[in-house]
């Protein structure tokens, strides 16, 4: 992670966003693209998930748009009962950011998201969950004293029941050798399984190009058959 070249002492990139769940109002600028790839492990109960690779593609239309393409491959490996893999949930939304930091001292954006299944048999093995959802979340970022916080929050709609309120911060800070420190506390509410997901996360900018991203993370709350006891996540993000 140290064998690259540093960020410029004190620069805050962006807040949320990958390695992170929560998002923010940061969009890629007009024509450009950011590329997120990444392979991503997750350990519930007795459940090994993991994405290899997970392909998250935006693209900048204009400077206050972005579109959004995530799709992953899917691998999910059972205690006792082999290993299945397929396409995984396919997610595609559109980023507004409303309000400008350089105008308002503050940024702000909505991002609708629809998750669907490209492939009706990953359902049916246990890779995805079944149906449509949307998650309509309203995303806000700042900076002061030379931390960067990003907050994100908004309502989770699913086809098959359970909705759910989701919200998370996201606290940035210039660390030393180039890399950007991050810090987040995430949480999901609903009446069986409400959980916060802990997580801290670094990015390191390889050139203008390419940034290093990773992060680590568990959930902390009723101990459920989904509740997150790993998460890991390891990447690189293309800028062009």
């Amino acid at each position: 992670m140290l064998l690259a070249l540093s960020l410029p002492t004190g620069k805050l990139c962006a807040q949320g966003g990958p390695p992170m769940v929560t998002d923010d109002p940061d969009t890629p600028g007009d024509n450009h693209w950011e590329i997120n790839l990444a392979a991503e492990a997750q350990r519930t109960r007795g459940v090994w998930n993991y994405d290899l690779p997970d392909a998250d593609i935006n693209y900048g239309l204009g400077e206050h748009l972005q579109l959004k393409i995530d799709t992953p491959w899917a691998l999910q490996a059972n205690d006792g009962a082999g290993v299945h893999s397929g396409l995984g949930t396919t997610e595609l939304g559109v980023k507004w950011r409303f309000v400008d930091r350089e105008q308002a001292g503050f940024s702000a954006s909505i991002y609708p998201q629809l998750s669907i299944n490209l492939m009706q048999s990953s359902p049916r093995r246990g890779l995805t969950e079944p149906g449509k959802s949307w998650f309509l979340p309203l995303e806000i970022s700042t900076e002061f004293d030379g931390f960067g916080l990003a907050a994100e929050a908004g309502r989770d709609i699913s086809a098959h029941g359970g909705d759910q309120w989701i919200g998370g911060g996201v606290l940035a800070h210039a660390c030393p050798a180039g890399i950007e420190c991050l810090l987040e506390v995430h949480q999901r509410w609903s009446r069986s399984d409400p959980q916060t997901l802990l997580s801290l996360g670094m990015r390191r900018e390889l050139s203008k190009t390419f940034v290093l991203l990773a992060a680590f993370a568990r959930e902390v709350g009723p101990q459920t058959d989904d509740r997150l006891n790993f998460s890991a996540y390891l990447g690189v993000q293309i800028l062009r």
